[in-house]
């Protein structure tokens, strides 16, 4: 059946495009160039053991490494000033721009190289056209391996991602029912006391539940803050002026992705864990503090003697794998008393494209 290809070749590509970001290092970055400085030296030093070199085998590795040092800095060079350029591009065509780079690079390096080490008392042994056919077929060996390598690493990441969306999902199928079951709770103890109320909460409750079962797997931070409003002005129906929230955030508010529900299940522990065990007002403040390369959301609530686990760290554990899945090491998760209260410290990467070197 034609149409089936043609899907599993699209899905595929986009695959690949959400893949290559992560694939693709910041060329610019200190490691990246350290690492292909040692790389080529290890290429000029295999190439000066190679037998048959004779006496002048050490003056060679000089020269090779001069030669491969500038070609891997110049094809670094380019490739970091078009990364943002190359990973819109799908595999095979970035596949053979990277190559056809590194042989415009290269020729157009021995071709200076050649002339310059002549112009110094250099005596080659071979024509500049042998000279140049010899690094192009050393740089189309490397650019060959480098692809298979590549390859490999694509496929271990797609295996990777595969688990981690079976993960992810597994997760929040695990958070969602609990958010549902607590909200509901909220409402059942509305209805005998004050019914005008629960009528108003299920209103505010059905507009939570079509964000709580949305079937994307990640919101923004927007979207974040009104679903922990949405849940908080429930909440106040039943607890009135014990609950009092202090919203600290910048107007507007970062452009960013996270994982959907990751804000609300906090809130409601500062509830459940704080507010409802108080006979007086209750404090929360929700704070977001923008950096230059990251965002950091501060929950923070009294502590209530003795509430030693503040729950049974479901959510937090929750919310701390399905960061781990999107992100990697870029965000992270801390919960703990601070100064009498207990606070949470989330900190997410920067992904609106506004974060500075």
């Amino acid at each position: 059946m034609p149409p089936q290809p043609t899907n599993a070749s699209a899905s595929e590509t986009a695959r690949d495009r959400t893949l290559l970001p992560a694939a693709l290092p910041a060329f610019c970055t200190a490691r990246v160039i350290l690492i292909t400085l040692a790389m080529g030296a290890a290429l000029s030093l295999l190439l000066t053991l190679v037998p048959g070199v004779g006496p002048e085998r050490w003056a060679r590795f000089g020269t090779t490494l001069w030669l491969v040092t500038w070609i891997a800095l110049v094809t670094v060079a380019l490739l970091c000033a078009t990364r943002r350029w190359l990973d819109r591009l799908p595999l095979p065509a970035l596949l053979t721009i990277i190559v056809a780079l590194l042989l415009t690079v290269t020729a157009v390096t021995s071709a200076v190289a050649f002339g310059a080490l002549q112009s110094i008392g250099w005596q080659p042994q071979e024509t500049a056209g042998e000279f140049l056919l010899h690094n192009l077929a050393i740089a189309l060996l490397v650019g060959l391996i480098g692809i298979w390598v590549f390859s490999l690493h694509l496929g271990n990441a797609r295996q990777i991602n595969a688990a981690a969306e079976a993960r992810l999902s597994a997760l929040h199928a695990r958070i969602r029912p609990h958010f549902l079951f607590n909200s509901l709770n909220t409402v059942a103890e509305l209805v005998h006391d004050r019914p005008e109320a629960a009528e108003q909460a299920v209103l505010d409750l059905s507009r939570v539940f079509r964000a709580a079962l949305a079937s994307d797997s990640t919101s923004t931070l927007a979207e974040e803050v009104e679903l922990a409003r949405r849940y908080l002005d429930i909440e106040h129906w039943r607890l009135g002026e014990r609950l009092h929230v202090d919203w600290q955030l910048p107007e507007p508010l970062p452009a960013i992705s996270l994982p959907i529900l990751t804000l609300q299940p906090l809130v409601e522990n500062a509830v459940r864990h704080s507010v409802e065990r108080q006979a007086g007002p209750g404090p929360i403040r929700v704070e977001c503090r923008v950096g230059s390369r990251s965002i950091g959301l501060v929950i923070e609530n009294d502590l209530v003697a003795g509430d030693d686990h503040h729950g049974n760290g479901m959510a937090l554990a929750n919310i701390r794998d399905r960061l781990a899945l999107m992100f990697g090491e870029a965000a992270s998760l801390r919960a703990g008393p601070v100064d009498g209260r207990f606070r949470v410290k989330l900190v997410l990467p920067r992904t609106d494209g506004e974060a500075t070197p």
